[in-house]
């Protein structure tokens, strides 16, 4: 019952409530088809493909109940991480290495895209194509696209997706359940934009080709202004007495982070050819560690998914397959903060005007600037987290 209450309280917040919605949500999808269509229409697609292809479509209310699913914890570096760099996923990942060096080879010389990052990404979205999701594409898009949250976006997607249907000769069937498909899990638009047929067959197979994955994989990153000659940056310590003040929202170049107490992990100083590189620090567990100094290809590494600690992530498992490093060992007694103490803390620092967001269990922009506030008038250490020091003060108004 305690979960039921809190599933319930978080969809009212998020002004979507299930039951309410799936019981008129039938008789007002046949409706919706007949608006998709014109919409379609006036983006080009032909009325037969949408003859065939529309009413096919079904409501599937799970992919609802996936996209707006209240987490019991919040996501934390050492669960993200354990759940992912596993043994052996990156046993897997380095045979994968082993396997495709011609094709890894050919992408890395046209794109600039070394090798590790794109298993990489390969391993952290499909597991090296071992799961490529169970979901009919036409059902999960045409089911976002229907519900209100985030139909504008799902629309645009839906109707790439019609174009593919039109355009290749196999266009893919199944994917995820949020519209993500093959072995890099593109989204429609993506593929229309980035998609390549590398091995020459006249199709453009992200699914049954690796060549194409590969390539794709690579096109998309070197669009969006991936840099061959830069890492997406480095683990680093801070030095005793690290100014925390300081680092909100920062970038600068690397050298003026280590002239401030910001040194790689593993060597001494940062690489002079990267000493001029913008960058900036993110502290993922707060003041408690590990942190990173990432620079711009981060964040195309982000492109994939908006989690910071997705990125973080991604890139440890290419260096972890390039040699570089090995996966962090758990912290004994960790302990994780639950999504109810985030919503707490939001509540009680929204009472005492630190936090103007709505109460949501999430430790995002806002809530982190309100704790760097709360913290800083404190006298904590202001890293912007819910670090136990923080959260006795914070319980005691």
């Amino acid at each position: 019952m305690k979960k039921l209450l809190k599933s319930i309280t978080y969809l009212i917040f998020c002004g979507v409530f299930v039951a309410p919605f799936f019981a008129w949500a039938d008789a007002d999808f046949e409706n919706w088809k007949k608006d998709f269509e014109k919409e379609a229409l006036k983006a080009g697609i032909k009325k037969e493909t949408l003859d065939r292809y529309v009413p096919q479509i079904q409501l599937l209310p799970r992919v609802i109940e996936q996209d707006i699913k209240m987490p019991e914890f919040l996501q934390n570096f050492w669960d993200y991480t354990r759940l992912r760099l596993t043994p052996e996923r990156i046993a897997k990942g380095q045979e994968m290495m082993r396997t495709y060096p011609t094709w890894l080879k050919r992408v890395a010389d046209k794109y600039g895209v070394e090798p590790q990052y794109l298993v990489a990404l390969w391993g952290m979205e499909t597991n090296y194509g071992t799961y490529l999701g169970k979901t009919k594409l036409l059902n999960s898009l045409g089911t976002l696209a229907y519900h209100p949250r985030r139909r504008s976006y799902f629309t645009k997607e839906l109707i790439a997706y019609f174009k593919i249907l039109e355009s290749e000769p196999y266009p893919p069937q199944w994917g995820s359940w949020d519209g993500g498909f093959g072995n890099f899990q593109f989204m429609p638009t993506t593929f229309i934009a980035y998609a390549v047929d590398a091995d020459g067959n006249g199709t453009k197979s992200l699914v049954g080709s690796i060549p194409d994955s590969f390539a794709s994989a690579a096109n998309f990153l070197h669009a969006m202004g991936w840099k061959a000659d830069q890492p997406w940056g480095w683990e680093v310590s801070l030095k005793e007495g690290f100014d925390w003040e300081k680092l909100h929202d920062k970038t600068q170049e690397v050298q003026d982070w280590f002239r401030e107490g910001v040194s790689p992990v593993g060597i001494d100083v940062f690489p002079e050819n990267e000493k001029a590189i913008q960058a900036r620090l993110l502290t993922p567990q707060g003041a408690d560690g590990p942190f990173f100094l990432v620079y711009p290809n981060f964040d195309y590494l982000r492109r994939w998914n908006g989690l910071e600690l997705y990125g973080i992530t991604t890139a440890l498992l290419a260096d972890i397959l390039a040699g570089r490093r090995e996966a962090h060992a758990y912290p004994e007694n960790f302990e994780p903060i639950r999504t109810e103490t985030v919503m707490k803390a939001q509540e009680i620092l929204s009472k005492k005007g630190y936090y103007n967001g709505t109460p949501d269990g999430k430790l995002g922009t806002k809530t982190r600037s309100a704790l760097r506030h709360f913290q800083r008038e404190n006298n904590l250490k202001q890293d912007g987290y819910l670090n136990k020091e923080t959260l006795i003060i914070i319980n005691t108004y």
